[in-house]
This record gives C-alpha cells, structure tokens and sequence, in this order.
C-alpha cells in the first residue's frame, strides 16, 4: 500500500510555494489560525478527488496553479490548472515518461486513482465517504454521522452491504420483470381484441380465392374476346375482298358467253382469210373475162366464132372452162356478198382480239377470286363458330361480374385493401373487367 511522501503547493489561495513532508500513518495539521492549514487539505482534495471545481482558487497575481504530490515510490502526481484554462492531470513514474490527461471533465482518471488509492466511498446513492482527508472541526470518523449511515459503513466493513445490494437489484429486478410481466398481459390482451377484428380472416381467404379463381376466368375470357376480336378484324377484312371478288365475278357472268363469241369470231376470221384469197382468184377471173368480152366485141359473128371454137379444141376447151367459170362467178359474187356482210360484222376484230386478251387476265383473276372466296367461306364459318362462342364466353364473363358484384356488396370491403366500397366504388372496379 502507498503513501504521500511530499505535497508541493504552488499559487494555490494563499501558498505561493509551500512543501510539506508528512510520516507514516496518521498525519495533523496544526497552527495559528489564518496561517493555510485548511488551504493545503483543499489542495490536497483538489488532486485526490478532483474538489473544488473551478479557478477561484488560484493565488492572486498568479496565472498557473500546480499541486504535486509525492508517493513514497518515487511517482508525482500533479494537478495543474491556468487562467487561460489549461486543465491538467500530470503523471511521472520513475521507470516510464510523463503522462498528461486532459478532458476529464469532474472525474478523476482512473490512472490517478491507482497511483494513489484514494477514492471516495459509496455508501449508498447519495452518500459519500472520505476515509483519507478529515476538515477542521470534523468530528471522529462516523461519530458525527446517523445512525443509518453508522449501520451501513459498518454493514460494509462486515460484507453486509453485498447482501443488501443483491437484496436491492433482486428487488429492482422483481420489479422491472413485475412491469415486464404487466406490460406483456396488456399486450396479449391488446393482441387478443385486436386478433378478434381478424376472425373474418378465414372467410376471406375463401372469398379471396373465389375471386382470383374468377379473375382468372376472367383474364382467360378477355384473352378469347381478344383473340375473337382479331378473328373478327381478319373477317372484316375478308368480307371486304370477298365483295371486290363479287364485284368482278358479276362482271364476268357472261364469260362463257364470250369464249363462245371468241371462237366463233376465230373461224370468222379464218373464213374471211379463205375469201380473201377466193377473192382474188376472182380478181384474176374477171380480168380473163374482161379480155374475152372484148374479144367477142371485137368480133360480130359469133356462129363462126363457135365454130372455128368447136374446130379449135384448145379454144373450145378454153371456152367451156370461161362458161365454167362465169357461173362460178356468179356464185362467187354471192359469197362475196355474204363475206362482205361478214365482213361488216367484223370489222372491230382487233378491239374483239384485245378484249379476248382482256377476259383471259379476268378469267384468271377471277380463279385468283375463286380461291379468295373459298377461302374466305372457311373463315366466315370460323368467324360465325367464334362470335358463337364469344357470345358464350361473354354470358359467362357477365354472370361472373354479376356473382362478383354481389360478393362484393355482401362483404362490404376491397378484399385487397379492407378499404370501404360503396356502389359506385364496386362499379368502377366491375368496369375494369368489361
């Protein structure tokens, strides 16, 4: 156990530089009044207990105040304390350097307190006692003090006061766990009221599912109106070239018609080919006839004309073939006139072969037409299959809504949010569906 060798008193209330050595065990102080005796205890209970707070008690004139006190190891404390607020716990061992403490605030550092071993003691939250320093006046130690504050020093010294703290903290614990335990009933029994708000609970998970079992149908059958709707689109669509294919099938009623009158204006044309030629071989004939007219102007007895022929074969033969040939002219003058009015029947040939070219590309847009309108006969019949089961899909979607409708003015609450739903709240939500 240490003890104070030396106090060393610098500018501290009336010491400009005091040193005291004190002995072994219990040490006085004694002298004339107003001579610092109770100055060098506060200085004393300045580095021991860190009291009084403040600079108040710095010498006058001075502006550093420093206390040192000695152990009789060797080891300095000192307290050091200036006007310009410097604030200081110094601490010098023999074997290790300087250390300097600052920022305390009213506590001694610990450092300290194991250096000296002095520390005030608790005897209970508002009492304190000092067992190294005794003031002026100060009566014998607990001679002074009432009875409970005698019994618990005492009660300390024996060991008694362990048993009272551990009497207190098991009595502070009771409580605390007393209140824990209050405060945990109220809370059951706030969680029991509040748990009665949810025995609906079950009910709604029922309808919760009910209602996404239906939502689900519902997403399903506005998928199928969807999908009708394209089907409905393509139709449109189809029905629309299906009266562009009609449009061009009663414009090309009558095509057998004119595949008819195509053939029959082909062999008019050869037919007017052939007259052509025969036509002439006329011209040659007339010509021959022409020089034979003049030949028989030429001469006036035609008896003797006739008989030189009959004596002349190669004239006679010629002649014959003349006479021949005049009444196939005649013939011929009658076919021309059928060919000349076959003829006037045909002279828009060319317009009639383009109009041929014409029917041909018809025709075959009208197969093109053909296989749109078959096509468009499968899908007018998918069409009307699928605006069926529209229908249907749509019945069953309204009598979902309707079904949905009540359920949610039976319950009276979004099954989502527990949000009120009034009338015009539930049809907002219905409209979402249609």
């Amino acid at each position: 156990m240490s003890s104070i060798k030396r106090l060393i008193v610098d500018n501290f209330q009336s010491h400009q530089h005091t040193e005291v050595e004190f002995g072994l065990g219990l040490n006085v102080v004694v002298g004339p009044s107003d001579f610092g005796k109770s100055a060098l205890v506060r200085a004393l209970r300045w580095v021991l207990y860190n009291e009084p707070r403040g600079a108040n008690f710095i010498r006058v004139g001075a502006k550093v105040c420093q206390v040192k006190v000695e152990m009789d190891d060797g080891t300095i404390v000192a307290r050091l304390r200036s006007t310009t607020g410097k604030n200081q716990y110094l601490l010098k061992s023999p074997d290790l350097d300087e250390l300097v403490f600052e920022g305390f605030g009213s506590d001694v550092p610990a450092e300290i307190i194991q250096v000296t071993g002095v520390r005030k003691i608790i005897i209970d939250e508002h009492s304190k006692v000092e067992l190294n320093l005794a003031s002026q006046l100060e009566g014998p130690f607990l001679m002074s003090e009432n009875g409970a504050i005698r019994a618990k020093v005492i009660g300390q010294l024996g060991g008694v006061h362990i048993l009272d703290w551990a009497q207190r903290s098991v009595n502070t614990e009771l409580r605390r766990l007393g209140e824990r335990e209050k405060r945990s009933q109220e809370q059951l029994e706030q969680l029991a009221e509040s748990l009665k708000s949810y025995k609906h609970l079950p009910e709604l998970q029922e309808k919760i599912e009910q209602i996404t079992y239906l939502i689900r149908q519902i997403e399903q059958n506005t998928q199928k109106v969807e999908e009708l709707t394209a089907l409905q689109r393509d139709w449109e669509e189809n029905k629309k070239a299906l009266a562009g294919v009609e449009r061009v099938l009663s414009v090309m009623t009558r095509l057998d018609q004119a595949e008819e009158r195509c053939r029959q204006l082909v062999e008019c044309s050869q037919q007017y080919g052939s007259l052509v030629n025969l036509q002439m071989e006329i011209s040659q004939v007339n010509k021959q006839f022409a020089w034979v007219d003049r030949v028989i102007a030429d001469t006036g007895q035609v008896a003797l004309i006739d008989e030189q022929l009959q004596k002349s074969d190669p004239l006679y033969h010629e002649w014959k073939d003349l006479n021949q040939v005049a009444s196939e002219l005649e013939q011929i003058t009658n076919h021309l006139k059928k060919i000349s009015f076959i003829a006037e029947r045909t002279k828009e040939l060319a317009a009639v072969e383009k109009q041929l070219t014409d029917i041909e590309e018809k025709r075959q847009r009208w197969k093109i037409y053909h296989e749109l309108g078959q096509d468009w006969k499968e899908h007018d019949n998918a069409y009307r299959g699928s605006c069926l089961a529209a229908e249907r899909y749509q019945k069953e979607i309204d009598q979902h809504l309707q079904d949905f409708r009540k359920f949610l003015l039976k319950i009276g609450k979004c099954p989502v949010c527990f949000g009120e739903l009034d009338q015009e709240a539930i049809e907002r939500v219905l409209n979402e569906y249609r």
